[in-house]
């Protein structure tokens, strides 16, 4: 009996990973906007940028931070897409999905 909540933990986490993946899958092959929300909804706190780049491809490398647009334009005009900051140390400290205008 103790074993079974562990378990269910297991798939959860495995389940996770493969939603993940196939958002990603789906954003590389389309860049559109409901699969970059879906990875922007499900990332992982404290991944690193070779994970990211794994996930969604190249970014666009601004050196702080990595951005991935969708092919439209927000009410402003500007492009709309996902940043995710990098921090000193590597890793993905935050990120958001809206127009980016810089």
């Amino acid at each position: 009996m103790r074993l079974l909540p562990i378990l269910m933990l297991l798939l959860t986490g495995c389940s996770a990973e493969q939603d993940i993946q196939a958002w990603g899958r789906q954003y590389r092959q389309q860049q559109d906007y409901q699969s970059l929300k879906q990875v922007v909804a499900r990332f992982p706190a404290g991944a690193d940028t070779a994970y990211l780049s794994r996930l969604l491809g190249d970014p666009i490398n601004m050196g702080f931070d990595y951005h991935y647009l969708v092919d439209s334009t927000g009410p402003d005009g500007c492009p709309v897409g996902a940043v995710f900051h990098i921090s000193p140390e590597g890793t993905i400290d935050h990120w958001w999905l809206d127009q980016i205008c810089e």
